[in-house]
């Protein structure tokens, strides 16, 4: 293990986040806020700043980094965030309770987007801007820009923090250069992103305005979900609601595809399995949910034109699919299809390489096509065949790879119900708030934590394991339990 440049890099994450707090600040000063928030983001940047400087005085004397080391940065680096992310929260009293402000915090950086807040009445501009903002730190990942601006090692070694922290299991250079990838996948989702605000702000919605235009930008950007009205969506015009979920679709897709789009590869986007399977999913839920909520509510109370049936499938599609967690309607109350589709959709999640959480496509390409195989080979032993994605065949290794992350997946996800069921909620709500918070989509299935409840009512200790779920699931369960390797500590292996 090479602790130095371990420490290093955590030095200049948490310099970064102490130079990105002062944007909350910014926020403090143009609402006039009172002092205490002024403290409240001073203290963890003074602390921060400090920290990082001490973390760096001592230089490694090697910038080589192994896997060990990519996944340990990455695993330590988001617990830090969270931790020191939180503290604002509770210096401003916004959410004085530790465990509470952790939770939020934790959700916000992973873009997971669960809330223990009930009322956004009493939050301050700044704490709202800084909940929301931390979608959209979280969502390309903090170690991502890091590595834009860091020097790159001569053997590109650091490109085991990017495939460490990136979502999905393919993770590769765009270019040659790994800082250069880097810099194109921020430019990329720098550019949407203002573009996405500068639409629904100068859009014909006079409810959004710029504060907002950048609160549900930020969310939408980091598939995250935080919004500052109750209700989400619900009272907004219904082309912001199509334009939001159509932006919600275009982050869940791998930022790979948009650098092919820029270049004018248009042969390798349509060879795209991933993409095309994700679209497939997107059509097909689309179309079901539409004809089963209209049809359902036809000659009822809680009727839908055909028009609203649409809007309303189409957004929560989006919403879950990128596991953003918006919504413009309480779908729990849908008929039952509408919704199992809906919690398939939060298992499966979207493209890998986006902002998005979830299982991801590509995985379940990948082990549908192994399914396959293995019902092949079992009919004809002597059979010979290979699993390929985009024409490309997978090594054993790479299908293996997917099989134990799916296991370790699921044992997870019943480990964690298992432990918040001590609450004494029911099933729905235990099983649907795990799988939530694992797979970084947001509001469950049950009246309690749906898309109008909260997670306030889970007791501390679940709230710490829900916290643990939205971590491992961020960034894909390998770097987080790792850390709990007494063999990842040793100095040699």
């Amino acid at each position: 293990m090479n602790y130095r440049i371990v420490t290093n890099i955590l030095g200049k994450i948490m310099t970064l986040i102490a130079a990105l707090m002062i944007l909350p600040v910014i926020v403090c000063i143009i609402y006039k806020e009172d002092l205490i928030n002024y403290i409240a983001f001073l203290v963890p940047m003074v602390a921060l700043f400090i920290i990082g400087r001490i973390l760096n005085i001592k230089k490694a004397e090697s910038n080589r980094i192994l896997a060990r080391e990519g996944f340990v940065i990455v695993g330590l680096s988001w617990i830090i965030l969270a931790l020191f992310g939180c503290i604002p929260y509770i210096i401003s009293k916004n959410i004085p309770n530790f465990f509470d402000a952790l939770f939020e915090m934790a959700s916000g950086f992973t873009t997971t987007g669960s809330s223990i807040l009930t009322s956004f009445d009493n939050l301050d501009h700044s704490i709202m801007f800084w909940r929301s903002f931390a979608h959209w730190i979280g969502g390309m990942g903090v170690l991502v820009f890091i590595l834009a601006i860091i020097p790159e090692s001569k053997d590109g070694s650091a490109m085991h923090i990017l495939r460490a922290e990136s979502p999905g299991p393919q993770v590769g250079k765009l270019v040659s250069k790994m800082r250069a990838t880097s810099r194109i996948l921020y430019l990329i989702y720098l550019v949407l992103t203002i573009t996405l605000i500068l639409i629904l702000w100068l859009g014909p919605d006079k409810k959004m305005d710029l504060f907002r235009s950048m609160i549900y930008s930020f969310g939408t950007a980091g598939t995250g979900g935080f919004g500052i009205d109750s209700g989400s969506l619900e009272t907004f015009a219904s082309s912001t609601q199509y334009i939001i979920a159509t932006f919600m679709l275009i982050f869940a897709i791998n930022f790979s595809i948009f650098y092919l789009i820029l270049i004018g590869n248009f042969k390798e986007v349509f060879k795209n399995e991933e993409l095309r399977s994700y679209l497939i999913i997107v059509f097909v839920s689309v179309l079901i949910i539409t004809l089963n909520v209209y049809t359902t509510f036809k000659d009822t109370v809680f009727q839908y034109t055909f028009e609203e049936s649409f809007r309303h499938a189409y957004f929560q599609v989006a919403s879950i699919i990128s596991t953003t967690g918006y919504t413009t309607v309480n779908y729990i109350t849908w008929p039952s299809t509408s919704i199992m589709i809906l919690i398939l959709l939060t298992l499966i999640g979207a493209c890998a390489g986006s902002t998005a959480g979830g299982l991801k496509v590509a995985r379940l390409n990948i082990l549908s096509k192994s399914m396959v195989q293995k019902i092949r080979n079992m009919i004809s032993p002597r059979r010979v065949e290979t699993i390929k994605i985009d024409g490309k065949s997978l090594n054993n290794e790479a299908v293996r790879s997917v099989e134990s992350y799916f296991t370790l997946y699921i044992i997870i996800l019943l480990v964690c119900t298992l432990l918040i069921s001590i609450d004494g909620f029911d099933f729905t709500t235990n099983f649907t708030a795990s799988l939530t918070c694992l797979n970084n989509v947001g509001p469950g299935y049950s009246s309690i934590i749906g898309p109008y409840g909260s997670f306030s009512e889970f007791s501390w200790f679940s709230k710490l394991v829900l916290t643990f779920e939205m971590i491992t699931g961020r960034l894909e369960i390998f770097p987080i339990l790792i850390l709990f390797s007494r063999r990842t500590w040793k100095k040699r292996i």
